[in-house]
């Protein structure tokens, strides 16, 4: 489900969706993990010895019977049927789309695994999925099914494909016509009309994305097979007029992970309250997240599907998700992404009306629109069909237990209050149950189905007409391009968002000429006018795609009196990335002579200058995002060469350089190495003789022993983190937080270790509740693979994940720091040591009125000598989302390296409301504590791997972990900005 911000999600859905039952009737067993649902069952490991304590199957449909035949004549399965109707808890639940089972020739789930979809206590793995879907396609011609790409792990996501013989047959002159439809330079409204009246629509269903979100994918193989089987008139226009697509599941690592939690620990669970929380991990590397991954594309199945989504170019993509009650079906509430073509914000609209009167007339309650979700951010899943595609993106939310036990829920709050936009609301007490689940998304996803059946020449048109609007907008309105200049300081920077942006289907090009043209104004930067060098890199926006370019590269400003937003609001990629992009105002910048940019992978190679008799090399990593895999690429290529950082600016050759500048004997690195510095990262390097760096002072950069600590209470961010790590190679040790005990005494860490990187635990965590951990007064919590249980215990396993860090714990941590290590904190686990007592006189404070949710800030360096901010000029753009935020006093022995920009210069993009509450404070703050240091970042500088520009401190804070202290009483460039010392007035 798209997911509001932690701040606001938990508050609502506790008091949303809160269970009420006697507690004694209620399992004894442990809550588990807060920040993941819970998970179902394929099949009860045991038969039960004794009756559920809630009712699992109803009889109110008795009475009437079950007919042998459709109302169209098809034989019923009356077994299936009559096992459908009592695992539906109330007769308002059913509908006459999913309340009887036609017999045919294809292979029912019935007939597959014994059952049909929704029996309480069963859900099914990957390979059990995918093994029914192969059946069903080997009984017709009406399915197809095929595997998709790998995901970190090595599970596939898959491809199911529905429609008539005759669509399926013709499928690649379909993917070949609806590529047409999607560039209007290529296709006159007279081959468009020619194609409309031709193509099926395609409609794509996403299911599984969200692991414990259990629901979708059972439902998908039941909705395949009615689609395949019935011979009703609705289902065969559907199956005439559209081309049904299904990706069964998104994340099979976490489906699987989820199945076995649920076998291992909830079988037996009938309360909600109850669920043991859990398991700790989807994904491998992120979990609720990867519905936050649409643009920055970390994991596998984004890649995945992001390129199925440009290789068909479908009309609808449709994400299918659980939470609130009991069907809400996606309008959004505003303010809308201004990017969205205004056809996109009526068609949600319309399906959306279309599927409230239709499931509200056949009697179902609590289906409902409008008042869920923003419909600002552009990184959810659903987004990839609506903003890359110029197509439709739409999401469901249904009820849904998590694991696939009926139980009773109890409803409070505005969830049953009747509203325009919920005309019939759930009731206060409901018994829901997986059927109950499977009836309402399956019922809604037929009826989208029968109206694009009968519109299908609208949806085609209406796809066609947004990619003309597109390209009319890129040739009429400013801005006409950004310019990416090739010679520029992050030079891998910057070629890592072009690649970005390739890799979502934009097209990106290079000048064959020079030329000046106007800026397109303040709003988008201070350039009166750009200037364009041959060999530039330039971003076009009369394609297509305009819309979504538009909305990556311009600053947002998310209305200060709108409601709370649901997820970030600033996510400018130039600021991300902290790269130079120019918009041009000038629509004279279409006729400059560009080369569109194919093949390969994009790269901005910098001069490497070579001097005869040159001792030492200086290479300029000027923060990068990519210096960390520069250096550790350097060492790996000949060794454990010795590099040194300059620890002031110097010049040599008739230029500057500045602190942080790395020195490399030239005697111990090979020129081809060298030369890949250049070629590869973009860093400049520069031959330098001895006598040019006789008075230059420097330290070494010593390779450290890292060790990324994790929680069990909160795996999603640090996933992000361990993405980046791996990106660049970085050798690193991952460790739970259980084992910083030996023996139940704390583990020498010191010894193994000389740089802890603790990720960020959330917006809102505290100390308290890093120290605390899981409660393990209910016993022991196992996440370890076995033989039953292999997707289990990755990627960390321990034999108890209760308990936090604990006295012992904090005791290692303290020890390490003060033995010599160095302790670096993202974001909210900052809290850890400044609320646990690590570092002295810095407190976290709560500024009133301050509200930063998900946006870009300017930065301060306010110590420039401090390795920390080496090679950042004085001000950066730096990602903020509810800060921690910290005030000093006088007795701190450390400072605040970096510092919020004053209120005046503070907002880049987003939403910043009180900003003089954070203005001058500290930002990042480095701590010595004893022989070691902490390094405090009161920002997530590697949030879901986006602010790739913020990278370089984190990278600074490792590959100088022994020299930290340096630069701590010398003021930098770039003062103070006159700020306050500390946030919070």
């Amino acid at each position: 489900m798209p997911r509001r911000t932690l701040t606001r999600l938990l508050p609502f859905l506790v008091a949303l969706l809160a269970v009420s039952a006697p507690p004694a009737a209620r399992a004894s067993r442990s809550p588990g993990i807060a920040s993941a649902a819970a998970p179902a069952d394929t099949t009860a490991d045991s038969a039960r010895a004794e009756a559920p304590p809630v009712p699992q199957t109803f009889d109110w449909w008795k009475a009437a019977g079950v007919p042998d035949t459709t109302p169209w004549g098809q034989t019923v399965d009356t077994v299936a049927t009559r096992k459908i109707l009592s695992w539906t808890t109330r007769a308002e639940y059913m509908t006459p789309l999913v309340d009887r089972v036609p017999v045919s020739s294809a292979t029912s789930p019935s007939k597959h695994f014994g059952d049909p979809i929704g029996k309480p206590g069963t859900l099914h793995s990957v390979d059990q999925i995918y093994g029914y879907f192969r059946d069903l396609a080997a009984s017709t011609p009406r399915v197809r099914f095929q595997l998709l790409g790998r995901t970190e792990e090595g599970r596939h996501l898959a491809l199911v494909q529905v429609g008539s013989r005759e669509n399926l047959d013709r499928l690649e002159a379909v993917r070949e016509g609806l590529g047409k439809l999607a560039d209007p330079r290529e296709t006159s409204r007279q081959v468009a009309d020619s194609l409309i009246r031709d193509l099926p629509v395609v409609y794509t269903f996403y299911a599984g994305l969200h692991s414990a979100e259990t629901g979708p994918p059972e439902m998908t193989m039941e909705m395949a097979y009615r689609l395949a089987a019935s011979e009703d008139s609705v289902t065969r226009a559907i199956r005439k007029n559209v081309v049904v697509f299904i990706v069964p599941v998104m994340d099979p690592d976490g489906r699987d992970r989820v199945v076995e939690w649920h076998r291992l620990h909830n079988a037996d669970v009938f309360y909600a309250d109850s669920i043991v929380r859990g398991p700790p991990y989807w994904g491998h590397y992120i979990m609720h997240d990867d519905n936050r991954d649409g643009f920055g594309m970390i994991t596998d199945l984004t890649r995945i599907v992001v390129k199925l989504a440009l290789h068909w170019h479908y009309t609808v993509g449709h994400d299918m998700h659980e939470s609130v009650p009991y069907l809400y079906t996606a309008t959004g509430t505003g303010p809308y992404n201004p990017a969205v073509d205004p056809i996109t914000v009526s068609e949600w609209a319309w399906l959306a009306n279309w599927e409230v009167t239709s499931l509200t007339s056949y009697g179902l309650p609590g289906v409902w629109t409008h008042g869920f979700y923003t419909g600002w951010y552009p990184g959810y899943m659903m987004w990839v069909t609506n903003m890359d595609l110029n197509s439709l993106g739409r999401f469901y939310e249904t009820f849904g237990n998590s694991v696939p036990n009926t139980m009773e829920r109890q409803l409070r709050g505005d969830a049953t209050h009747v509203e325009w936009y919920r005309p019939s609301p759930p009731h206060d007490s409901t018994m829901w149950s997986l059927r109950n689940n499977t009836n309402y998304m399956e019922s809604a996803a037929l009826t989208a189905l029968s109206l694009a059946a009968g519109h299908r020449e609208r949806l085609l048109r209406d796809f066609w007409q947004k990619g003309v609007n597109s390209l009319t907008k890129g040739r009429t309105q400013k801005p006409f391009a950004w310019v990416v200049p090739a010679d520029q300081p992050r030079r891998a920077d910057a070629a890592a968002m072009l690649q970005n942006l390739r890799d979502h289907g934009v097209e990106v090009s290079r000048a064959e000429e020079d030329g000046v043209f106007a800026g397109a104004g303040k709003r988008y930067d201070q350039m009166d006018s750009v200037r364009v060098r041959k060999g530039d890199y330039v971003l076009r926006m009369d394609q297509p795609y305009r819309n979504f370019l538009l909305t990556l590269m311009r600053p947002q400003e998310f209305p200060k009196d709108a409601p709370p937003p649901y997820d970030d609001v600033g996510w400018t990629y130039p600021f991300m990335y902290d790269v130079e992009a120019h918009a041009v105002g000038d629509s004279a910048v279409l006729a400059l002579h560009t080369a569109p940019v194919e093949g390969g992978r994009i790269r901005l190679p910098a001069s490497v200058e070579h001097a005869g008799g040159a001792g030492w090399w200086a290479v300029e990593p000027e923060a990068s995002g990519r210096e960390v895999r520069a250096w550790l690429d350097l060492r790996r290529a000949d060794g454990s060469i010795p590099a040194y950082a300059a620890e002031d600016s110097f010049r040599a050759r008739n230029r500057s350089f500045a602190a942080g500048t790395w020195l490399v004997p030239a005697d111990s690195v090979s020129r081809a190495a060298i030369d890949s510095l250049g070629s590869r990262l973009g860093m400049r390097v520069t031959g330098l003789r001895g006598r040019d760096l006789r008075d230059v002072p420097r330290h070494a950069l010593d390779a450290p022993r890292i060790v990324l600590l994790h929680t069990w209470t909160d795996t999603q961010d640090d996933g992000s983190v361990r993405f980046a790590l791996d990106t660049m190679g970085v050798p690193y040790t991952y460790l739970g937080t259980d084992r910083l005990t030996d023996g139940g005494r704390p583990a020498d860490l010191r010894a193994r270790f000389d740089v802890i990187l603790i990720a960020s635990q959330g917006a809102g965590a505290t100390g308290k509740r890093i120290f605390e951990g899981l409660d393990p007064s209910r016993g022991l919590l196992p996440y370890r693979s076995s033989a039953t249980y292999p997707a289990l215990g990755l990627p960390d396993s321990a034999a108890d994940i209760t308990g936090g860090i604990g006295y012992e714990g904090l005791a290692a941590l303290r020890e390490f720091v003060r033995g010599g290590g160095t302790l670096v904190t993202l974001g909210s686990s900052s809290a850890l040591p400044v609320d646990m007592g690590l570092v002295r006189h810095v407190q976290r404070v709560e500024p009133s009125g301050l509200f930063v949710p998900g946006s870009l800030v300017r930065g301060q360096v306010v110590r420039a000598a401090n390795p920390v901010t080496y090679g950042y000029p004085a001000r950066m753009p730096l990602y903020h989302r509810f800060g921690p935020y910290f005030r000093l006093d006088d007795r701190t022995k450390g400072d605040a390296v970096v510092k919020y920009a004053g209120a005046d210069s503070l907002f880049l993009s987003g939403l910043v409301k009180d900003g003089g509450r954070m203005a001058g404070g500290p930002a990042v703050v480095v701590v010595p504590e004893g022989r070691g240091t902490v390094v405090l970042f009161g920002f997530d500088p590697m949030h879901r791997f986006q602010p790739q520009g913020d990278f370089a401190l984190v990278w600074n804070a490792i590959m100088n972990w022994n020299d930290l202290h340096l630069g701590l009483e010398k003021e930098g460039a770039g003062g103070d900005d006159g700020g306050a010392s500390a946030a919070g007035g």
